[in-house]
């Protein structure tokens, strides 16, 4: 207090040219004193925009700034009901004053011990924030997305380096160099999780053996091979700095998207197989339709033109090329054969004994994973022919036989569809055969006569109508199983503290849901068995040559309508902005090919772009639809989101439909336009910024846990604040044996401790700081 009284003081003697400005200051102190912070912040700005020329009275404004922010931010983090997004956000800004002050006294150790324990607070309440979303699968996303934007930014500094041909090679000094600084904050965010994948393993690794559960032991597997893709990460993006700081923009992009892939890789590993393998199966129809566009054999018809045979390939289409590609698909379904195979080998858990008591909860987590290993070993051999099918498809390609290749890439792709189908629940199934009906109905429409040869287009047709008509019994198997599920649905426990109204109401929402999950489960058998007789309609029409489009079409309706019914929102959505960034990866690829490398590239980059915006559509259509019925509720149902969100989450949908049809737009016009070369500068835009809507509809979708487990949060503020006490009363009585002489000895440890940023349990109860410009509570 002293400290701040001759302050004010010094800064009441220091002339009347910026008095107003200073009086400002002094009512910032006086409010923060109070613990006004609100109040305080804001003189202190005025004081610091009024400071002029005087560099003290600049100083003092921004650090109190800082400070009167960070304890804001204390307050709200800490309240009755804390807010972790504000509390964020006042932290950051905090961080943001520090940082202007130490910019004005570098060498002030009050301001760097703050600023520094500030920025921990800021990763402390980020990391709070995202502790219900997955840490590590969290920062493993952002890490892709920041290496994506870099990848870009290369990209574009190669173009340019291209396009000036050379005439000044430092050019693009200042953004090459610039970029291997970013790739050098990659590297650390990468070790930061590798930090945070090895905690994990040895987490699970202080169990003991037949303690830990089978998800445990396969997580273990993803964490071992994730940590080996970090490394290769690490050691591309360190090669990729050494180009880039050497202006080798070619070589520092291929880098560059190696450290891509890889990370991309890592990922993949803590995604459950299924998914894996419908990864590999659409990047497989992007190597076949490379393999077909290298081919040139007899003229073939590739996208609806005639290739000239004497055409020379860019080095990227070349067989060779293609069989790297071809190889390293080959190689992420042998990774999935193992852990699949890893499963399958595990032993039968011993059977119960039926003389002791059985827990309901563990018998069917049992029967669970007995069904999920049955599902295992009956996909296996389907990966296996996958497996050997892209790897004899490599070995053609990269011996210049693309006719082969294609043989064996279609038999992958028959393997990998068989292998997912395998695990596929009611949703899914509902999912497959919608998309098949779509794909049938195009193939049975005029443009595939054009675009496929047609012994091809009978091929992929009968193939598909089968797989549907296979499908139809399987479907109401599952609907039945669903439905008796739902129909022996147990209520949640009653609470017995809970208000009896209270109580009546949630019994009455339950019992409403239960009968809606019984009309939804008779709607998608009347739909099923529609689209069952839609298809019989289908056989006929094709063995008559009728039309068959029309009872193609029918079936597709009946089958979309079905697949909405069990439409899971969040994960479709995170599907989706997984591959419209993939999509954008690839637009980015093609922008800096040559004509005629761009020209085998957009079709099917087309074709992506389309199937993204049905999907946006089709989650847009599902948003405003729990909209309206959100609206209808009294209140939302324990764990979903409310009607505001719903439709707020709808608009961010549309946004990305509309960024979604500009890239369809442009890049179908690059694709069409023969007479003159079109930059893909635009699409990737749209793509990016259909990217950015998409992610905010699922921030909304999926908003973070402000409260979440708030009575164990009390518990625990509690149970601290019981700890301080007693350990107040320790010190007190060691001071009181100690003397004075021990007492002064600890207080001024403790100012020694708050000048150097150390951190304790204590550190917010620090005597203020005479250098810091008086304030009670220095942080």
């Amino acid at each position: 207090m002293k400290s701040i009284i001759i302050m004010l003081l010094v800064l009441s003697a220091c002339g009347a040219e910026h008095r107003d400005a200073r009086d400002k200051y002094n009512e910032g102190v006086a409010a923060l004193q109070k613990s006004d912070y609100e109040a305080a912040e804001k003189v202190f700005v005025e004081a610091r925009s009024n400071a002029g020329v005087d560099p003290e009275l600049q100083f003092r404004s921004a650090y109190d700034l800082g400070i009167a922010f960070a304890a804001h931010a204390d307050k709200v983090k800490q309240g009755d009901q804390p807010d972790l997004e504000k509390a964020l956000e006042l932290a950051q800004t905090s961080a943001s004053w520090l940082s202007d002050a130490a910019r004005q006294r570098k060498d002030d150790p009050a301001v760097q011990a703050n600023l520094a324990i500030v920025r921990a607070r800021v990763q402390a309440i980020s990391d709070e924030l995202r502790a219900g979303e997955g840490k590590l699968e969290t920062r493993l996303d952002k890490l892709i997305g920041d290496q994506r934007a870099i990848l870009d930014d290369a990209r574009q500094a190669w173009a340019a380096v291209k396009q000036a041909g050379g005439a000044d090679p430092l050019a693009q000094q200042q953004t090459l160099t610039h970029l291997a600084d970013r790739e050098r904050g990659i590297v650390a965010e990468a070790g930061v999780v590798t930090d945070i994948a090895a905690d994990e393993i040895d987490a699970i690794g202080k169990k003991p053996e037949d303690k830990r559960s089978e998800q445990e032991k396969v997580r273990v597997m993803q964490l071992k091979n994730l940590d080996l893709y970090l490394l290769d990460t690490r050691t591309d993006i360190g090669d990729a700095r050494r180009k880039l700081q050497d202006l080798d923009a070619e070589n520092g992009v291929t880098k560059a998207e190696e450290a891509m892939v890889a990370l991309k890789r890592g990922r993949e590993q803590l995604l459950d197989p299924i998914t894996v393998l419908q990864t590999v199966a659409q990047e497989e129809v992007g190597v076949m339709r490379e393999t077909m566009f290298a081919a040139n054999v007899d003229n073939e018809v590739v996208h609806g033109t005639l290739q000239p045979q004497n055409e020379k390939l860019p080095q990227w289409l070349e067989p060779p090329a293609i069989g790297v590609r071809q190889g390293s698909l080959s190689d992420r379904i042998d990774e999935v054969r193992a852990r699949m195979q890893s499963a399958a080998d595990q032993p039968p858990p011993p059977a119960p004994d039926p003389a002791q008591p059985q827990d309901p909860k563990a018998a069917a987590q049992a029967a669970q994973q007995a069904k999920l290993i049955a599902q295992v070993k009956l996909a296996l051999p389907d990966v296996n022919d996958a497996s050997a099918s892209m790897a004899r498809a490599s070995g053609s390609l990269r011996s210049g036989k693309t006719k082969p290749a294609l043989d064996d890439q279609r038999l992958a792709l028959a393997a990998l569809a068989r292998a997912i189908e395998h695990f596929s629940d009611l949703k899914h199934l509902a999912e497959l055969a919608y998309q098949d009906q779509a794909n049938l109905t195009k193939l049975l429409g005029p443009d595939a006569a054009k675009q496929m040869k047609a012994d091809d287009r009978a091929t992929e047709t009968k193939s598909a109508f089968d797989r549907n008509v296979g499908r139809m019994p399987r479907l109401k198997d599952l609907i039945a199983e669903e439905a008796d599920k739902a129909a022996h649905a147990e209520p949640p426990p009653a609470d017995p503290k809970a208000d009896p109204k209270a109580a009546e109401e949630q019994k009455k929402a339950f019992e409403e849901q239960v009968e809606q999950q019984k009309q939804m489960f008779v709607r998608a058998e009347q739909l099923r068995s529609e689209a069952e007789v839609a298809l019989k309609e289908l056989d006929k029409a094709l063995a008559a040559n009728g039309d068959p489009q029309t009872p193609s079409k029918q079936a597709e309706e009946k089958l979309a309508e079905l697949r909405k019914l069990f439409f899971n929102l969040i994960e479709h959505l995170q599907q989706l902005i997984r591959d419209q960034g993939d999509t954008r990866d690839g637009t980015a690829v093609a922008s800096g090919q040559d004509d005629f490398g761009r020209e085998a590239s957009l079709p099917p980059l087309v074709d992506k772009q389309n199937s993204h915006a049905e999907l946006a559509k089709a989650i847009t259509e599902a948003l405003a639809a729990q909209a309206d019925a959100a609206a209808k509720q009294k209140s939302p149902q324990p764990g979903q989101p409310d009607a505001k969100a719903y439709s707020g989450a709808a608009t961010e949908m549309r946004a990305a439909q509309q960024d979604m049809a500009d890239a369809i737009r442009d890049i179908t016009k690059a694709r069409d336009d023969k007479q003159q070369s079109h930059s893909l500068d635009p699409v990737t835009k749209s793509q990016g910024s259909a990217i950015e809507h998409l992610e905010a509809a699922l921030k909304l979708l999926q908003p973070p846990q402000k409260n979440k487990n708030n009575k164990d949060q009390q518990q625990d503020k509690q149970q601290q604040q019981d700890k301080d006490k007693d350990k107040d009363k320790q010190d007190q009585q060691q001071q009181q044996a100690g003397g004075a002489s021990q007492r002064a000895k600890d207080e001024d440890a403790k100012r020694q401790k708050a000048r150097m940023g150390g951190g304790d349990e204590d550190q917010d109860k620090r005597p203020p700081d005479t250098q810091g410009g008086g304030v009670d509570k220095d942080w």
